[in-house]
């Protein structure tokens, strides 16, 4: 399993009506489901973008050639927006992304487009409605832009701020995967993790005395939470080591919404989304605040009543968070999402079927994550290699294989807090990993080939060193105490 509950036969029980009233609620939040014939009109969509980018980078714009190429894509364009949708794609990992909608086909098809794209930082192109061929055509010659340029000019989705674009919004993606020089200290980290903490135990003290959750704190802690993923990543990423049996739903509340904004920085620095993003996934699992903790701290497998009991907190999660004055909708779409799983086999069961929305995929592997490296009643916790190994088989059945592939460049296969043996014999706890190679972390050496205790030494094993990661070890049975050493 690779999610946070427990083992059972039972296999997704109906859900009960509460989940039609947030569906209701959430009708205009959850993304846009297109139809199967506005899905098949993507690739002619993408054929004539191409072809309009590729014309105007030979000729000038005011060229015939070049006129009615825009003409031909803005007609493609009309059909949509004339069926009353706009037209949105995205560019992530090598993928083409149509509204929620992955395109493996398009992408190996259109990969020039792609990373044409994602060269000048566009991670998203989306044309609204109410475009005209004047404003297409001014936007396609932003397209064209180089991408030293681009930089030069503060990025390409600056540049379409300045360009007045109204109906072109473009999302910028990051080129170039640099880790970010630390704009925040490793004591805000902490006082920011601490913060959620805490929220989380005011939250669940007043859900339990039916009282009303405040947004804007809510909104404070997570924008705290987003600010320090962004200024001090790897000093964040730390921090989800730390555990507390007593209180595992708080500590792995924060410990995904942390996971969960590192990945999603990764797809886009947009802080209005990373600001939704943490904020579901912060919440993503308070609806078990409302469950018997005897069923979730229950050390054997469940009953069919209880395994419905446990399948129903992502639509009491919903229910409580759409009573919260101001949350913003989109986080509500996750906290329901996110057991749902990749190819539809999750839970609550959506009817029609649709693909889960991208910031739910996003905490669906942060979530399977966490929990299989902690301890909790029922399960012993997964060394970190081994949870990771999880995560890569559960790749397009489960999980997003796109996110995964992003989330093991961004934790490498050796994730920071990763006790290690190394080649050599020595052992060491996993600092951070190596930006340009998954299986050589930066590595804190704590013992020597004889199992001695030293004082404790950095080393990057991607910087020539001659040994490397043997295996893991579990720090339980070495009596180490992680904590000690970081």
């Amino acid at each position: 399993m690779t999610d946070d509950t427990h083992p059972s036969a039972s296999e997704n029980p109906p859900v009960d009506d509460g989940l039609e009233f947030i569906e209701e609620q959430l009708r205009h939040s959850a993304g846009v489901a297109y139809s199967a014939n506005q899905i098949g009109r993507v690739r002619d969509l993408l054929t004539r973008l191409y072809a309009a980018r590729r014309t105007a980078l030979f000729y000038p714009m005011e060229h015939p050639a070049t006129v009615a190429a825009v003409a031909a894509l803005q007609d493609v364009i009309d059909q949509f927006h004339a069926e009353g949708v706009d037209v949105p794609l995205a560019f992530f990992e090598g993928e083409l992304i149509f509204g929620e909608t992955l395109l493996p086909e398009h992408s190996i098809l259109f990969d020039q487009l792609i990373r044409d794209m994602t060269s000048i930082g566009v991670g998203s192109l989306t044309f609204v409605r109410g475009l005209t061929k004047h404003e297409l055509g001014r936007a396609l010659s932003l397209l064209l832009t180089e991408a030293d340029a681009a930089a030069r000019e503060g990025g390409i989705a600056q540049m379409a701020r300045r360009a007045d674009l109204p109906h072109v919004d473009i999302g910028e993606v990051k080129v170039f995967e640099i880790p970010p020089d630390q704009s925040t200290s490793d004591e805000d980290a902490k006082a920011s993790y601490d913060g959620a903490l805490d929220l989380m135990r005011e939250i669940d003290s007043l859900i339990r005395r039916n009282k009303v959750v405040s947004s804007s704190q809510v909104k404070g802690v997570v924008r705290s939470l987003v600010d320090n993923v962004l200024g001090n990543r790897y000093a964040m990423l730390e921090l989800t080591g730390l555990r507390s049996h007593d209180e595992y739903t708080f500590y792995h509340s924060a410990n995904v919404a942390i996971l969960s904004l590192a990945l999603g920085s990764q797809v886009t620095t947009d802080y209005r989304f990373l600001s939704s993003l943490g904020v579901g996934s912060l919440l993503h699992d308070i609806g078990k605040l409302t469950v018997d903790l005897r069923i979730l701290n229950k050390p054997g497998s469940l009953t069919p009543a209880e395994w419905n009991l446990i399948q129903q907190h992502p639509v009491y999660g919903a229910q409580q968070a759409a009573l919260i004055p101001g949350l913003d909708k989109s986080a509500i779409v996750v906290i329901l999402e996110h057991h749902m799983r990749f190819d539809g086999s999750g839970y609550p069961t959506r009817t029609p079927n649709r693909p889960q929305h991208l910031a739910s995929r996003i905490v669906a592997v942060a979530d399977a994550y966490d929990a299989m490296t902690s301890r909790r009643s029922y399960s012993a916790a997964r060394v970190q290699d081994a949870a990771m190994s999880q995560l890569v088989q559960s790749a397009g059945s489960s999980h997003d294989p796109a996110l995964i592939r992003t989330f093991v460049e961004l934790m490498g296969v050796y994730p920071p807090r990763t006790v290690v043996r190394l080649e050599d014999g020595r052992t060491g706890i996993v600092l951070r990993p190596s930006p340009t190679d998954p299986l050589r972390p930066q590595v804190k050496i704590i013992a020597d080939e004889y199992g001695s205790i030293i004082d404790p030494v950095v080393v990057d094993l991607s910087q020539g060193e001659e040994t490397g990661v043997s295996h893991c070890l579990n720090a339980v049975d070495l009596n180490i105490d992680v904590d000690d050493y970081m």
